[in-house]
């Protein structure tokens, strides 16, 4: 039996990016997709997963790194990990970028995965804080912004975090400039204020997604 081409596959599937800002809430739009019966795939956890189980990017991670980043049952030293690249600018852009690239490699194998044709089956969520520095954006059809006001946000993110509110402000203002670079032609905003109602938002965004 001949396996379907990956390639075609991909193309068949809509990569729709889900992304915001500390405390907008896309982890909640997220998880009302998932219960609808749609595939969704979190950048975050998926990457800590490749850091640990892909062989390749392992080899590439210990030869820029070192290869006592790894335990000897295996697991990656995650606070060793941290001091090596917040202390070398070099070595955290070349980490990121291989871990960037084995996402983007896996969201392609999971894009391809099903040649499912109805719409549940048809479409890949992938949520990230970074689209444009991940290269998310560049593969994706449309992106969903999920967007608050300010204060709420910071008043969500105090509430959930041990932060505390001048380090959450600063990372707010680190974020900006990575969803203003989104196109703006293939950006949906969608509001999580409280006060608007969200699933009519979804459902109307669904409607648009193979326009």
């Amino acid at each position: 039996m001949n396996m379907p081409d990956q390639s075609d596959n991909f193309q068949r599937t809509s990569v729709i990016c889900i992304t915001g800002g500390i405390g907008a809430g896309k982890s909640v739009v997220s998880r009302i997709l998932r219960l609808r019966g749609f595939r969704v795939y979190d950048c975050d956890s998926e990457a800590r997963r490749l850091m640990e189980g892909d062989a390749d990017l392992r080899r590439e991670l210990c030869r820029v790194a070192g290869s006592d980043i790894y335990r000897s049952d295996g697991s990656l030293d995650r606070s060793l990990m941290a001091g090596r690249i917040f202390s070398c600018d070099e070595t955290r852009m070349r980490v990121n970028a291989l871990v960037h690239r084995a996402v983007r490699d896996d969201i392609v194998r999971m894009a391809s995965y099903s040649s499912d044709e109805t719409q549940t089956g048809s479409v890949l969520f992938v949520e990230t804080a970074i689209p444009c520095t991940a290269g998310i954006d560049l593969m994706s059809s449309r992106i969903w912004l999920v967007d608050a006001p300010e204060e709420l946000r910071l008043a969500r993110a105090c509430g959930r975090d041990a932060s505390g509110p001048g380090q959450i402000r600063r990372r707010m203002a680190a974020q900006k400039s990575e969803f203003e670079a989104l196109p703006p032609d293939r950006t949906t905003v969608i509001v999580n204020d409280g006060l608007t109602p969200l699933l009519p938002q979804i459902d109307n965004s669904l409607k648009h997604i193979k326009d």
